[in-house]
């Protein structure tokens, strides 16, 4: 049998008569953009978010920009996040014109090392004492982690090494909705987090979407004037902002799936646990849980120096898989100019080179998953 790397089609269909519901609602009040069904979605997506705000935005992309525009920090300010991400997290720090410092990430989650943070900002100073990446001579100020597939990064400790620098932290949560780490959501920790409702993600708009989560009201009131033309009231203009607001359709959909969305993950988790068994004692390197987490598996990324080969193998037995992701960003041309080069972050670059991403969603069956496993099985068992 063919086994997808995602089913949306199925999942559409359980929730179909409800989003029809709803986007009939939408036209029938002509809300088209923000409105009551973007707000309801704001008010139940801070509540799975564990903070006070939501504000809701057009991308993911425009959410990783939003709020690091909003902390209205010092232009030019280095930013620390790991490289091995997609590329939305440093296009968020530039446009908001600051300047990506990237850091290795650790072997058993790939989320952004603490040690190696510590190492970064330990290393050089400006005449002032303040930590400055030696690349570029940028001040840095402030952490920008990525809950990687799912997994929330190691966030407390991040939290206290913010707290020992006086920077600010900020959660790049896109794949981790409803992910949680020693008991507090992600989406709660730092300053702020961004989220996106692509509509692969856990929780998938029917287009583009994303949301800011805070608990900062200042940071909040900002974050929703800049994301409608810095505007506070209609035609009055107290920054120059951007056009990021949410469309009515969107939140409409995300109003529905924000009810199911606990399940959906417990699903996954199932899933995952059950790869866990069909590919134990395999030569593969299986995904990690570190300490206290709910990692919500939006990937199960599996690793071997033989990934190619293996997917090429599963692909002409119609299973699909995807690479997430095949090019770290410091090694990209965009991103060049930073002066990083081949070799700079030796774990992240051994996930580039050797990281498969099975196929993974709430609806797959347990004959699917075996499908996948006894694929890979006879893959190895021939070598």
């Amino acid at each position: 049998m063919t086994v997808p790397f995602l089913d949306l089609k199925t999942q559409y269909l359980q929730i179909k008569d409800e989003i029809d519901r709803e986007l009939s609602e939408v036209l029938d009040t002509c809300h088209y953009v923000l409105g009551p069904k973007v707000a309801a979605f704001e008010e139940k997506f801070a509540g799975i978010a564990g903070t006070r705000h939501c504000i809701a935005v057009s991308s993911g992309t425009a959410a990783v920009h939003l709020m690091l525009w909003a902390a209205d920090l010092e232009p030019g300010s280095g930013i620390i996040l790991p490289p091995n991400t997609f590329t939305a997290s440093a296009e968020g720090v530039v446009l908001a014109g600051h300047v990506p410092v990237f850091a290795d990430v650790d072997r058993d989650t790939l989320n952004l090392s603490p040690d190696r943070v510590n190492e970064l900002l330990k290393g050089s100073a400006d005449s002032k004492g303040r930590p400055v990446d030696p690349k570029t001579g940028a001040v840095i100020r402030g952490i920008l982690a990525v809950d990687l597939y799912g997994q929330p990064a190691a966030l407390p400790e991040l939290e206290r090494i913010a707290g020992e620098y006086g920077l600010l932290l900020f959660e790049d949560a896109c794949q981790a909705h409803d992910a949680s780490r020693e008991g507090r959501a992600a989406g709660s920790f730092g300053s702020a987090a961004a989220f996106s409702f692509y509509p692969g993600k856990n929780m998938g708009a029917f287009g583009e979407g994303g949301a800011v989560t805070t608990d900062s009201d200042d940071m909040a009131a900002r974050a929703r004037c800049l994301r409608d033309h810095g505007s506070r009231e209609k035609y009055y203009y107290d920054f120059i902002g951007h056009n990021y607001r949410m469309s009515a359709f969107q939140g409409a959909v995300l109003g529905v799936k924000a009810d199911r969305i606990h399940d959906w993950n417990d699903r996954r988790i199932r899933a995952a646990s059950e790869y866990r068994r069909l590919l134990s004692g395999l030569p593969l390197e299986l995904p990690e849980e570190s300490g206290d987490v709910r990692h919500v598996y939006h990937l199960f990324a599996v690793h071997t120096p033989d990934r190619d080969e293996l997917r090429a193998f599963l692909g002409e037995r119609g299973v699909a898989s995807g690479l997430h992701y095949p090019l770290p960003l410091h090694t990209q041309k965009a991103y060049a100019y930073l002066g990083y080069g081949k070799g700079d972050f030796p774990v992240s670059e051994w996930n580039s080179e050797c990281n498969l991403t099975l196929p993974m969603f709430p609806d797959i069956t347990a004959e699917q998953l075996q499908t996948v496993a006894q694929g890979i099985v006879e893959f190895f068992s021939g070598r």
